[in-house]
């Protein structure tokens, strides 16, 4: 007889199931109850366990053998029983550990939004945005990107200085007047020892600022800052109109606030081709004797600020109209002396 037969024969009445015949296994832990699904190879020793094969020893051929052989026993470190594997929630590694975000306590406003929004909620809070820190309400300003109409600060400049009359007590007061040059005064650096209130606002001219001083009338001031000027003569307002809307403002200034020291600052030089550097001597000249006229203080800041062309200097401006950080750390010096 064939010696091929006769295994053949002695397989069948042994009633073992050849490989690749057997009947349908349990699923995997991970094959999510289908059955027959794709599955690791069975010659894999890890896998060749009770408790992970339901079928054992029939389906894991020994190595080296095409015949089934006993189960080895399971391995310290293999796979255990589903059952006594962590759930997912039990698990955790180092790159799930909740974290908490850091918050730079240097960080600060950079654009008009952000800033209108930080000093929105400070004022909800009771709080005036010259005496906190920015990253207090990093969260209410970070992500501000709707940039507030000019109705919109007026509003706010009306509601800051209402708000100062009401808590200032006898602290000492000093106002700042302008546009975006005073508007974006780091507030962080400015003498300490007193209440700053800022009532400027971004592109505006004289004559804007001249409708809107009875904002903090009910306040009262020991100093008072004013620079105004540059926005008109790049709008191409005529010189006259421009030192007849500042001598108002002394003059208003000066009635509002006879106690308060008014400190003028002359028009700062640019390097924008539309504003002249003569334009803006004229004005300078003119506003300063307008300044010893009304008893005000006049400082002239367009000689320190300018390079020998009568431009403003290269390293205190950011876009040759605003100032860097250079430049505010310039006048901040000048702020101290008065």
């Amino acid at each position: 007889m064939d010696i091929w037969l006769l295994a053949a024969q002695l397989a069948l009445g042994s009633g073992a199931t050849p490989l690749g015949m057997a009947e349908t296994e349990a699923p995997l832990p991970w094959s999510g109850g289908v059955a027959n699904a794709a599955l690791p190879s069975l010659s894999d020793p890890e896998l060749c366990s009770t408790a992970v094969n339901p079928n054992g020893a029939e389906a894991c051929p020994a190595r080296g053998s095409g015949m089934a052989t006993a189960a080895p026993q399971q391995r310290s470190g293999s796979m255990g029983a589903a059952a006594r594997w962590p759930r997912p929630e039990q698990v955790m590694t180092p790159s799930r550990r909740p974290t908490v975000p850091q918050i730079d306590p240097g960080a600060r406003p950079v654009t008009g939004a952000q800033l209108y929004q930080f000093r929105a909620a400070a004022l909800q809070a009771g709080e005036l945005y010259t005496q906190v820190a920015p990253y207090q309400y990093i969260h209410q300003w970070q992500r501000a990107f709707v940039s507030p109409t000019h109705g919109d600060w007026q509003a706010l400049l009306a509601a800051e200085a209402t708000a100062m009359a009401h808590r200032q007590g006898q602290a000492p007061l000093t106002v700042m007047v302008g546009d975006s040059l005073a508007l974006w005064l780091p507030v962080n650096e400015l003498p300490s020892g007193q209440l700053w209130l800022n009532q400027s606002i971004s592109g505006e001219t004289t004559t804007h600022m001249l409708g809107r001083l009875h904002y903090f009338a009910d306040t009262r001031p020991q100093t008072i800052h004013l620079m105004a000027g540059i926005n008109d003569l790049k709008n191409g307002v005529p010189e006259a109109q421009v030192i007849d809307n500042l001598y108002q403002m002394m003059a208003r200034l000066k009635q509002q606030h006879p106690q308060a020291r008014l400190v003028v600052y002359s028009v700062l030089p640019t390097r924008l081709r539309e504003v002249s550097s003569d334009r803006i001597q004229r004005v300078n000249r003119q506003l300063a004797a307008l300044a010893t006229h009304q008893g005000a203080t006049y400082v002239d800041l367009y000689t320190i600020f300018s390079d020998s062309q009568g431009l403003l200097r290269t390293d205190l401006t950011t876009d040759g109209l605003h100032l860097s950080s250079q430049g505010y750390t310039l006048w901040q010096a000048a702020l101290a002396s008065y």
